[in-house]
C-alpha cells in the first residue's frame, strides 16, 4: 500500500504545522480594551445557496487482467477540494466563483472465465467544476476582506540627528491582518449516470479496457458564519468604533489612521 506523503493543504485535512523557530525573552506591558460595535447580537450559520453542479467525464480504465464479464461496478464520489472565491465583478456579494475537485471511486468486480474467483479492482476517476454561482444571500466581510501583503506600505522612519536622512538605527511599521469567515461547502447528494464501453479484446473475446462516459452531478450547500443584522446598542457615554464595508470604513482604515 502506498503511503500518503502529501501535506494535506489542498484537501479537507488540517494544514500541517510549520517548523519551529527560536524564541526570545520579552516584556509585556499593560493591556487596553476598546470594544467596537459589532453588526449583530449573535453569530449564525447562514445558508448562502443550495446548488446542483453537473459535468461530463470520460476515462479509460485498464484492468489488471482480461475480463470475460463485469459483474458489478460500485461507485462513490468524494470531494478533495471545494473553494468559493468572491466574484471580483460583483460588488453586491451575491455571486461566487465555485471551484470543486474530487473523484469517483470505482470498485470493479469481474470474472476472467466461465468459472473461478471473482476479481476486484478499485480505481479513482478525477473530475472538477469551475462555475459562477448566484447566491440567495450575500457573502459578508464586516471587517473588510483584505490584509496588507507589503508591510513597507506603512513604514515609519525618523530623521537622523544631522537632518540629512533617515535614522539608520531606528525603524517602525504598522502591519495588520484581517481574518475573514470563509464560504464553506457541504456535500448533500451525488448522482452518476454512465455508459461503459468494453474494448481491447483478445482472441477469446475477453477485454481489459473500459472506456467510461459519465454524467456527474453533485448537490452542494454553501454557507458562511455571519452575525445577525441587529447591532448591539452601545452603553451611554461609551464610544465604540464602527466598521463597515460601505459607509464608515473598514478595520483596515482604522489601522491606517493609527499612524496618521
Amino acid at each position: 500500500m502506498k503511503k500518503n506523503t502529501g501535506c494535506g493543504c489542498n484537501d479537507h485535512h488540517d494544514c500541517p504545522q510549520g517548523l519551529s523557530c527560536d524564541k526570545v525573552k520579552s516584556t509585556v506591558g499593560s493591556t487596553n480594551v476598546t470594544p467596537f460595535e459589532v453588526s449583530g447580537t449573535e453569530e449564525i450559520t447562514a445558508v448562502l445557496a443550495d446548488v446542483l453542479l453537473q459535468t461530463q467525464v470520460e476515462a479509460d480504465i485498464k484492468l489488471p487482467s482480461y475480463a470475460r464479464e463485469v459483474k458489478n461496478i460500485r461507485k462513490n464520489i468524494r470531494l478533495t477540494q471545494c473553494k468559493a472565491l468572491p466574484n471580483s465583478l460583483d460588488p453586491t456579494g451575491m455571486s461566487v466563483k465555485l471551484m470543486v475537485e474530487g473523484y469517483v471511486h470505482k470498485n470493479i468486480q469481474y470474472v476472467e472465465d466461465c468459472y473461478g474467483v471473482l476479481k476486484d479492482y478499485a480505481v479513482n476517476v478525477p473530475f472538477r467544476f469551475f462555475q459562477l454561482v448566484e447566491l440567495e444571500r450575500p457573502v459578508e466581510f464586516p471587517l473588510g476582506e483584505f490584509s496588507s501583503k507589503n508591510s513597507s506600505t506603512f513604514e515609519r522612519r525618523e530623521i537622523a540627528k544631522d537632518g540629512m536622512g533617515a535614522d539608520p538605527c531606528l525603524a517602525g511599521s504598522l502591519t495588520f491582518e484581517v481574518f475573514t469567515e470563509p464560504v464553506q461547502c457541504k456535500l448533500l447528494a451525488t448522482a452518476i449516470n454512465e455508459w461503459d464501453f468494453f474494448t481491447n479484446h483478445d482472441n477469446w473475446g475477453r477485454f481489459d479496457k473500459i472506456t467510461e462516459k459519465m454524467d456527474v452531478v453533485v448537490a452542494l450547500k454553501l454557507y458562511q458564519k455571519q452575525q445577525t443584522p441587529d447591532p448591539i446598542p452601545s452603553p451611554s457615554g461609551f464610544p465604540r468604533p464602527t466598521f463597515s464595508t460601505t459607509s464608515n470604513g473598514t478595520i483596515a482604515d482604522f489601522f491606517r489612521g493609527m499612524i496618521g
